[in-house]
């Protein structure tokens, strides 16, 4: 798993940070659901502006779209081991994945075992396929998703946020066909499971009853309208309610199973809370009924409640997304991002701007001498008109002493020898700035290859490594992902006027590296 750094700022000048989001406003989108969550001022409010801006962008992964797979491994093998490519190579080969098909592996690792010589590891596994598929609405607006939360992950938040205190805690969702368990315990993930059998029960057995009109929208309807609150229902409507208890019984065995295994298996005394909710929403009367059976205190998934100042109709697990992502982004650990689509850096931190980057420092590099040399043409400049100034008054006092030249002569003879010894030097100055005039200007030629060396590689996707000018040639080492790209970018030099060399091509972790020398 990889760690991606962030930093939040809120300067208004982004075109030197590396990423220009916003870690505190976080948007989350589901269909056509849109949300802002205000993390500083724990306010959630209905987002209307473009996806495509500084507030994150997240999403979340619907659990039935997630395959689970956990495995114990001898505590000395952690250490010994490439853990990514281990756990991928154990999750291939036993978790039943397809071999022609790419996933995508988040992982836990659980040293809270009793046997304390072992450790879990427990897995989330998405194909690659669902996450290009599912999510190209966004894509389509944005380019990017900055987080892909997934539940079970998501939890931690709850603690971390100081929206729940931490304890011994079980998360239960209970889908179709199956029962989701994952269960926290101090703030820390433990255990995640799926239990065969689920909503599909009560709505096999509410069918049997022959009731009119009866499809799966008015089955979910009458589970979240009315669930087991019989306050609800009407007389005639009793025999619905009994069996929809029956099941419900039926689901607070298994819970209780897990509780035990739960129990048994990890250095766990006990459960404090039970989280309990469906993917179509919380049920009436259901907390109550567990309570009484579980003898566990028993809540829903409304964890958002004290942001939601607004009362909006907000999908649990979308909130836990976009309460995962800010402190994901906060704390700088990515590691359960399932996004492939992260958003880009700023210019300056991509490839091309690092290489303008270079070149403006190069051409800066490259001016500084003959800029030294001008102004010290300058200030020669300033002194040769001084000694023409002073060479005038030499000769206006030689005029005036011509009457005393007889009595004076051999100051004469020196003052002459004076005057052409600064004639003299004067030539010479001006020869020198002469030569350091058109030593400057040959550096913009130079200048002009560079740029159009930059074109023709920003034309071919070329990378520059390394770069350095000796003795009228231009050395450089670049390297590109498609070595046919090296060829078409010499071949276009060489259509340019320019006179090109090159070493063999050489591959190097997937990149292809060739030095090339241009002579002036």
């Amino acid at each position: 798993m990889k760690k991606e750094k962030t930093k939040n700022s809120g300067s208004k000048f982004n075109l030197f940070k590396k990423y220009n989001y916003d870690i505190n406003r976080v948007v989350g989108i589901k269909g056509d659901e849109k949300y802002v969550l205000l993390a500083e001022k724990k306010l959630i409010r209905i987002y209307r502006g473009k996806l495509k801006s500084s507030p994150l962008l997240c999403s979340y992964i619907p659990i039935e779209n997630a395959i689970f797979y956990s495995f114990e491994v001898e505590e000395n093998v952690i250490g010994n081991v490439d853990l990514d490519s281990f756990i991928e190579t154990k999750v291939y080969e036993e978790a039943g994945l397809l071999e022609t098909e790419e996933y995508i592996i988040k992982y836990e690792v659980i040293n809270a075992l009793r046997d304390n010589k072992k450790t879990v590891i427990q897995c989330v596994i998405v194909p690659v396929n669902f996450i290009n598929k599912n999510y190209e609405y966004i894509l389509k607006e944005t380019g990017y998703i900055d987080y892909l939360s997934f539940p079970a992950f998501a939890y931690k938040s709850l603690y971390e946020e100081n929206i729940l205190k931490k304890g011994n805690d079980l998360f239960i969702v209970m889908l179709y066909d199956k029962i989701f368990f994952t269960f926290y315990s101090q703030g820390e993930l433990i255990y995640i499971n799926t239990v065969s059998g689920g909503l599909d029960k009560i709505y096999e057995s509410l069918k049997a009853l022959k009731i009119a009109n009866f499809d799966f929208d008015l089955f979910k309807k009458l589970l979240t309208k009315k669930g087991i609150d019989r306050n609800k229902y009407t007389p005639s409507e009793v025999p619905v309610l009994n069996t929809i208890e029956n099941e419900f019984q039926s689901y607070s065995k298994i819970i209780q199973e897990q509780i035990l295994s739960l129990i048994d298996t990890y250095d766990v005394e006990d459960i404090d809370r039970v989280f309990i909710t469906t993917e179509y929403g919380d049920i009436p009367g259901i907390n109550d009924m567990f309570e009484y059976q579980l003898q566990k205190k028993v809540m829903g998934f409304e964890f958002y409640e004290e942001y939601n100042l607004d009362l909006l109709p907000i999908d649990p697990f979308l909130f836990l997304a976009m309460l995962e992502t800010h402190d994901a982004y906060k704390n700088k650990d990515l590691s359960h991002n399932f996004s492939l689509f992260l958003r880009k850096p700023t210019f300056f931190y991509r490839p091309s701007g690092i290489l303008i980057l270079v070149f403006i420092f190069s051409l800066i590099v490259l001016s500084a001498y003959p800029m030294y040399l001008l102004i010290n043409g300058i200030v020669y400049n300033n002194k040769a008109d001084n000694l023409e100034k002073e060479y005038q008054k030499l000769l206006n006092k030689k005029n005036e002493l011509t009457k005393q030249i007889n009595v004076l002569k051999n100051k004469t003879d020196v003052l002459k020898n004076k005057a052409e010894t600064i004639s003299k030097k004067i030539n010479e100055d001006k020869k020198l700035i002469e030569t350091l005039y058109k030593f400057k200007f040959s550096y913009l030629p130079k200048s002009q290859e560079l740029v159009d060396i930059t074109e023709i590689m920003n034309k071919y996707n070329i990378y520059l490594e390394k770069m350095d000018y000796k003795d009228g040639v231009f050395n450089l080492k670049i390297y590109s992902y498609n070595d046919s790209n090296i060829g078409k970018f010499i071949d276009d030099l060489i259509n340019n006027g320019f006179n090109v060399s090159f070493d063999s091509i050489e591959n190097k972790d997937g990149k292809f590296y060739t030095l090339i020398r241009i002579e002036e």
